[in-house]
């Protein structure tokens, strides 16, 4: 770096090469650390022919200058991707000043990025004994403690660092950030929409802005947040994300196929952005593309039995039930009491014919869940295939009670009331099959959402806070 070069070449004074070590860990994204020297003696020699004697092992410590220069290297190092080298330089200063608090900081700050997360707490609350007011050690501790999940301790520490450092970028943005993530959404975009937090992490403050917005069903507010952020950073499949779930929200599947595109080209190691793609597309029935995404998805995590498992169901909506066997078998091996797996496997192999295998896994399914509604609907089908009309009643009864207004089991209940010469109850459910049918196709066109959209996970949970460990090159943004 051309400061440390600098730093090195020109000899500067010890006050320049603490403000130069300050710069580095600035320039890091990580808060400053104070370098504190004693001032020199204003009476000169003479001063110093009164101290007593130093010891040899006072002699053989390094200098002020030395030890800046030390963190200095060691701040090249991680910033350069190698905590591993970085961590014995560091250790090296604490051992020989054990009372360095910026050293202590430091050290915290590698332990962390190399994942020891423990012993990097220990640090970082070691410097705050040596100096409470410490911004840095205090700063990248709350990081650790939201990213920990102890949101609530993240929160006092953040709130600790604005008490002593008003408008702290980051602190800022953080403190936003663990408040969003304990629901405390108001105040969460009291410190998320200031100056100071978008001073330095705008698009990630506007995505979360966002989100605050759509969970408070400000549809248009969320997507201004969003498309805010995507000027400052295209490359954000966060907020790609987020844009196709609000879209896919409104039901309009076209427009959530594009960002869901974008979000896995810009991050494809999310299982869940290839779900929503391939589940968009098997909405807007482009199956064979649906199951090209579902395919690579389990070639990309093939131990996942949820990427089996939607192979398996995009297989079975483009009518290849051999596949769709093959897959869902794969997914059941890896979870073998996935429900919806066992589900959709009792109806493909009802439909290649081999009914009384079918019959067993979708009672097994069942037996795993006996409010399953998919599995309730297909025994029942399965039944009145079978001529068992008085056990398909009874299981479609049950599949009615948990989707009274289904259309599929009003239908299969009027066969099998019509076979029974039960003739009020097969009109009264012929009429509500017709009834049912017709609500449907206006609210949603024709069918197969319901039992897609239930395949389909949870939104993605938000991103973490701003680390404020994680080095970059100057002037890039940290995330």
């Amino acid at each position: 770096m051309k400061t440390a070069q600098r730093f090195k070449q020109s000899g500067p004074t010890r006050r320049n090469k603490a403000h130069a070590l300050v710069r580095l860990f600035a320039a890091l994204g990580v808060a400053a650390l104070s370098i504190h020297f004693a001032a020199p003696s204003s009476r000169g020699q003479a001063r110093r022919r009164t101290r007593p004697a130093t010891t040899q092992a006072q002699r053989d410590a390094p200098s002020d200058a030395e030890t800046a220069a030390t963190l200095a290297r060691a701040i090249e190092l991680l910033q350069a991707g190698r905590p591993n080298e970085a961590e014995p330089v560091v250790r090296r200063v604490v051992s020989a000043q054990p009372r360095n608090a910026d050293a202590r900081t430091l050290l915290g700050v590698i332990l962390d990025q190399r994942g020891r997360v423990r012993e990097a707490e220990v640090q970082y609350r070691e410097a705050m004994r040596l100096r409470p007011k410490s911004v840095a050690a205090r700063a990248n501790l709350g990081v650790l403690l939201a990213r920990s999940r102890r949101y609530e301790e993240a929160v006092a520490m953040f709130r600790a660092v604005l008490a002593d450092a008003p408008g702290h970028p980051q602190a800022t943005f953080n403190l936003g950030v663990a408040l969003f993530n304990l629901g405390r959404n108001e105040e969460a975009e009291s410190f998320l929409n200031t100056p100071a937090a978008l001073s330095r992490s705008a698009p990630e403050a506007l995505y979360h802005l966002g989100m605050i917005a759509a969970t408070r069903g400000r549809a248009e507010d969320a997507a201004d947040f969003w498309q805010r952020a995507l000027a400052l950073r295209e490359n954000y499949p966060e907020v790609n994300f987020a844009l196709a779930e609000e879209l896919r929200r409104q039901r309009r599947y076209e427009g959530a196929a594009e960002f869901y595109e974008r979000a896995l080209a810009q991050d494809p190691s999310k299982l869940v952005h290839h779900v929503r793609l391939g589940g968009v597309l098997m909405l807007l029935s482009r199956y064979d593309a649906a199951l090209e995404v579902f395919r690579r998805a389990a070639e990309r995590f093939p131990k996942s039995a949820e990427a089996w498992y939607f192979v398996g169901i995009a297989a079975r909506g483009r009518g290849d039930f051999e596949v769709a066997e093959g897959a869902l078998r794969g997914s059941l091996r890896l979870k073998g009491n996935n429900v919806d797996a066992l589900a959709q496997l009792g109806f493909v192999v009802g439909e290649r014919g081999r009914d009384a295998e079918a019959e067993r896994i979708l009672r097994r399914a069942l037996a795993v869940d006996a409010k399953h509604f998919f599995a309730s609907y297909d025994l029942g089908r399965l039944l009145v295939r079978a001529r068992r009309y008085e056990e398909a009643v009874k299981v479609l009864r049950g599949a009615a009670e948990l989707r009274e207004r289904d259309p599929g089991v009003r239908y299969q209940l009027f066969i099998a009331y019509s076979r029974l010469k039960r003739a009020a109850d097969a009109e009264r459910e012929l009429a509500l099959f017709k009834k049912l049918d017709e609500e449907r196709k206006a609210r949603r066109g024709e069918g197969g959402e319901e039992q897609i959209e239930d395949t389909l996970p949870s939104p993605a949970s938000p991103s973490p806070v701003e680390e404020e460990r994680k080095p970059a090159p100057q002037g890039a943004e940290q995330q």
